[in-house]
C-alpha cells in the first residue's frame, strides 16, 4: 500500500510543482524572486506602503499598480476608501497605460468606510473574473488587522489571485500578509535625448514568509512587463592622479 502511495504522488509530483510555479508571479530580477521563493505567491495577501508618509504615495501606488498589471487576466479592482481618495487623490485609468494595463481592465470602486474596504476586496477575490485587486486604506488601515488579513488570506487560498492591500501610513500592530513592501520613487535611467527617465522605485522588503529581506533598486520595463534591476552606480576612474612617489 506504501509504495502504491508513493507511486501515485511521484506521478502527480510534476503537476504539484506546475500548480506550485502557476501560483507566483515573478518579478524580474533573479535575485528578488529568489527572496519570495520563486515570486509574489498569489495565495497570500501582500501589504504595501509608501516609505515616508502620503508625501511617497504616488510611489506605492505607481508599484501596486504595476504588480497588478502582471495579473494577465481578469479585470483590476481598485477599492478606495473615501478619506484616502480626498487624502491622496484618485487613481486614473488612462495613466496606468505605462504599465501596459488599458483603461477596460480597470474596475474602480469607493466605499465609505475600511470594513467597507476590505468586504469588497473579499467580495473581489471570489469573482472569478477578477484577475488583480488593490484595497486602499487612509491612514494605518488599522481595521485590517491579524484578524481580517487571515480572513483574506483564507479567501485567497481558495481562489488565487492577486491581493494588494495599500496603506497609506504604517500599521503599529501585526497582519498576516506575506509580504510587506515600503516603496519610494527613484531616479530611472535617462532616455538619452534629455527626456524623463524610466519610472523607478527602491523596494525595501521589510517582511517576507517566503525568504530574506533586502533592499532592491528597480525600474519597470514596459516591453518586458516586469521590473529590472537598476545598475549600481560606479563612480569614473580617475584620469590624473597626483605624482607617485618611488
Amino acid at each position: 500500500m506504501r509504495m502504491a502511495g508513493n507511486a501515485a504522488l511521484s506521478a502527480r509530483f510534476p503537476a504539484l510543482l506546475a500548480e506550485g510555479a502557476d501560483s507566483r508571479v515573478a518579478l524580474g530580477p533573479a535575485d528578488l524572486d529568489a527572496a519570495l521563493g520563486g515570486g509574489l505567491d498569489r495565495r497570500r495577501l501582500h501589504e504595501i506602503v509608501p516609505m515616508g508618509g502620503v508625501f511617497q504615495l504616488g510611489a506605492a501606488a505607481g508599484f501596486a499598480c504595476a504588480l497588478a498589471g502582471m495579473a494577465e487576466r481578469g479585470a483590476i479592482v481598485w477599492i478606495q476608501q473615501r478619506l484616502a481618495t480626498l487624502e491622496g487623490g484618485a487613481p486614473y485609468g488612462l495613466g496606468s497605460a505605462l504599465f501596459g494595463i488599458p483603461a477596460s481592465r480597470w474596475l474602480l470602486v469607493q466605499t465609505v468606510t475600511a470594513k467597507d474596504t476590505l468586504w469588497a476586496m473579499e467580495e473581489s477575490l471570489r469573482s472569478a473574473g477578477v484577475g488583480a485587486v488593490i484595497a486602499e486604506l487612509s491612514g494605518a488601515g488599522e481595521a485590517a488587522d491579524l484578524t481580517a488579513t487571515r480572513r483574506l488570506n483564507l479567501v485567497l487560498q481558495e481562489r488565487p489571485g492577486l491581493g494588494l492591500l495599500l496603506r497609506q501610513q504604517s500599521l503599529s500592530g501585526t497582519s498576516a500578509c506575506a509580504t510587506r513592501w515600503r516603496v519610494t520613487a527613484r531616479n530611472g535611467r535617462g532616455d538619452g535625448l534629455g527626456g524623463l527617465g524610466a519610472t523607478a522605485f527602491a523596494l525595501t522588503l521589510e517582511k517576507n514568509r517566503s525568504g530574506p529581506c533586502g533592499a532592491w533598486d528597480v525600474e519597470w520595463d514596459s516591453h518586458d512587463g516586469r521590473f529590472a534591476a537598476l545598475p549600481v552606480a560606479v563612480a569614473a576612474a580617475v584620469q590624473h592622479r597626483p605624482y607617485r612617489a618611488a
